[in-house]
């Protein structure tokens, strides 16, 4: 009984997951990438050439496995085991804790259901508070007050918070000509 209830939780929590999964993927379809000319990067040495260099560290390790006598089979044998055996004693405690909750009755199918519409209802208001925060502030070409041009300055360490919350691009600018300080916001993609 007490595990049929858990089933049919389980099953409306994953369903609820996912419609809301569903939503967010269809919402950021209809948002168009910007096109235009595309900047070339420079790249570090080790990400130039970090194909090379794995074809390196292959040949030596597979060298190395030829010379050297190791007993891997054994090794490996020995670690799997213990990754299994661990995963199955994680799974074990998460079973024993959530059956007990349920034999001391503090939570019902209903409190689960209720809790997860809670939660999505949370997420879906702080996702439209993101969306409406970066829609605040639009993509500023120009200086909306003398029409010269803008400047990138350093964020402050409050906008590097906000960027962070939002999970946004947050660039700061200030015109060459007159005082204005604007920024813009961005989602990451």
């Amino acid at each position: 009984m007490i595990i049929n209830k858990f089933k049919n939780s389980l099953i409306t929590l994953n369903l609820f997951l996912f419609l809301s999964l569903w939503i967010e993927k269809v919402y950021s379809m209809a948002i168009k990438e910007r096109k235009g000319i595309k900047k070339t990067k420079n790249y570090s040495f080790i990400k130039e050439y970090d194909y090379e260099i794995l074809i390196v560290l292959l040949i030596a390790l597979g060298v190395f496995l030829l010379v050297e006598d190791l007993e891997i089979k054994h090794y490996m044998y020995l670690g799997l085991r213990w990754f299994l055996f661990s995963i199955g004693d994680i799974i074990k405690i998460i079973r024993d804790n959530v059956i007990l909750l349920f034999q001391k009755e503090i939570f019902e199918l209903s409190d689960l259901v209720g809790i997860s519409l809670i939660l999505l209802a949370l997420h879906l208001a702080a996702k439209r508070w993101r969306d409406r925060e970066i829609q605040r502030y639009p993509d500023i070409k120009e200086c909306p007050d003398c029409g010269g041009k803008l400047q990138r300055i350093q964020r402050t360490p409050k906008q590097k918070i906000i960027s962070f919350l939002y999970v946004a691009q947050l660039k700061n600018y200030t015109c060459k000509n007159c005082t204005f300080t604007g920024i813009k916001m961005l989602k990451k993609t």
